[in-house]
């Protein structure tokens, strides 16, 4: 069975979730069956048979929102073979020198796969190394200052040596490597560099506490795209706007995969329209309301622009789908039991520039975010169709003198007719030993998006309406 690396996004837990309910849940089927911070190695049970399962990959990646590539995996090599061919002091040089060659045979037998043709070709490669953490020495000193210089000058001999007339690299800045902070390259560099064609390629080498996965990159996100729609769009609050990638993500969660073209996606707090405006690249019907008739007139124009950047025909009666109206309301002005999914980030309270109290934090929560978070499920409830899905995001916010305090979601969610579906499903992920890559029952009831340093952190859930 042929296995696939996917490189995750920063938010790995996030993007491993949405990934995993994927394989479990849509056509895609199949299972990860070992992973790090940076990737994730899939086996399918039966893409890879087809002939353009190629295309199929491009699909999948088109879909994902935490994915940034996807590439065939050709060989591995336990972690144990590594640490002895690149310890962190070299004793025995010959003993290296030995097992390095290991190293040199697999790269070997697998660049005809990796390069189709080699013989009197120009060859231009990039490697691409993605260790289990990035924050581990062992990457920074040895991974990056030995690894990376070794299968650039080996990868080249070998080109040579089989045929090929001309060969060079991709050389990283000198400065990121002597510092050990260095980025794979990017997915937009597999365009600029031209790295999809035969005679060029970017070679993954993912690490997880295994050891090390090769792999040749067949897709990859579209960074610009994405950025395109996110900051070119009429209207746009960037103090508050979701990034494109965890709207994507939070569709997804909501299990949707098949004829989504005629499933309906409501926004009760549309803003400027993030989530809806993915919502269309992502081929469903939308819908939105907000109390602020500024932010409803936005979301429309901004529907409008992206039909028209995407050269397609604006649906009829499009201005219907859209209302100012408060979230109590909601449901006067659609149909009960209308909508298939539903993906909203209610208010978060205010932009703070610095911790606020704790009391006015609880104050805020209390009188403002409580209340408004009950209505919204209330409402959710009467519009979602039965077992269909809510993917909500909701605030924690740090204080100066209390610590994180958050709303008790769960039990709102519960006095109003939903049930909380975990973000991934632990019994399909093989645990690992170290404890930051691992996964606890109560972790991944819901999962965090946000920078360390941020005051208001978002926290995502997901939520299925009981009968």
């Amino acid at each position: 069975m042929n296995r696939f690396l996917f490189v995750l996004g920063s938010n790995w837990q996030l993007s491993l979730a949405e990934l995993d309910n994927v394989l479990k849940n849509s056509q895609f089927k199949g299972r990860i069956i070992d992973y790090s911070a940076n990737v994730a190695i899939v086996e399918f049970e039966s893409l890879h048979n087809e002939i353009h399962y190629v295309n199929n990959l491009m699909e999948l990646q088109y879909i994902l929102g935490g994915i940034q590539k996807i590439g065939e995996i050709y060989d591995f090599i336990d972690i144990q073979t590594i640490n002895q061919a690149f310890p962190w002091k070299v004793d025995n040089y010959k003993k290296v020198e030995s097992i390095r060659q290991k190293i040199i045979e697999s790269l070997s037998s697998n660049l005809l796969r990796i390069f189709r043709r080699v013989k009197n070709e120009n060859i231009f490669f990039a490697v691409s190394i993605y260790p289990n953490l990035f924050d581990e020495d062992y990457y920074s000193q040895v991974l990056i200052k030995h690894f990376l210089p070794f299968l650039n000058k080996e990868i080249s001999h070998l080109i040579k040596e089989k045929g090929g007339k001309k060969v060079s690299y991709y050389k990283y800045p000198d400065k990121y490597i002597k510092s050990g902070h260095l980025n794979p390259i990017f997915p937009h560099h597999l365009i600029t560099y031209g790295l999809f064609n035969e005679d060029r390629a970017e070679i993954i080498f993912g690490f997880t506490e295994e050891g090390v996965y090769i792999a040749r990159t067949f897709t990859a996100d579209d960074p610009n795209f994405k950025k395109k729609i996110d900051e070119e769009r009429p209207f746009k609050e960037f103090k508050s706007s979701i990034s494109p990638k965890l709207a994507i993500i939070m569709l997804n969660f909501l299990n949707l995969f098949e004829k989504r073209e005629k499933c309906s996606i409501l926004d009760p707090f549309v803003g400027n329209g993030t989530f809806l405006l993915f919502a269309i690249v992502e081929d469903f019907r939308v819908f939105g309301t907000d109390i602020d008739e500024e932010k409803v007139q936005n979301t429309m124009r901004n529907v409008n622009w992206l039909y028209n950047e995407l050269e397609e025909k604006v649906p009829l009666f499009l201005e219907d789908h859209f209302k100012t109206i408060a979230i109590d309301k909601v449901s006067t002005v659609f149909n009960e039991s209308f909508f298939d999914g539903i993906c909203t980030e209610p208010e978060l309270g205010p932009f703070f520039t610095e911790k606020p109290y704790y009391s006015e934090v609880n104050d805020l929560f209390e009188k403002i975010l409580k209340p408004l978070y009950e209505a919204t499920f209330r409402e959710c409830y009467k519009l979602l169709k039965s077992k269909k899905r809510l993917c909500i995001i909701a605030p924690i916010i740090s204080t100066v003198d209390g610590g994180d305090l958050q709303l008790n979601i769960e039990l709102i969610a519960k006095n109003n007719g939903f049930i909380l579906i975990p973000l991934m499903d632990i019994e399909r992920i093989v645990n690992k030993s170290n404890i930051r890559l691992q996964f606890r029952k109560e972790q991944v009831r819901a999962l965090i998006d946000a920078r360390k340093d941020q005051i208001i952190k978002r926290k995502l859930y997901l939520f299925e309406k009981l009968d």
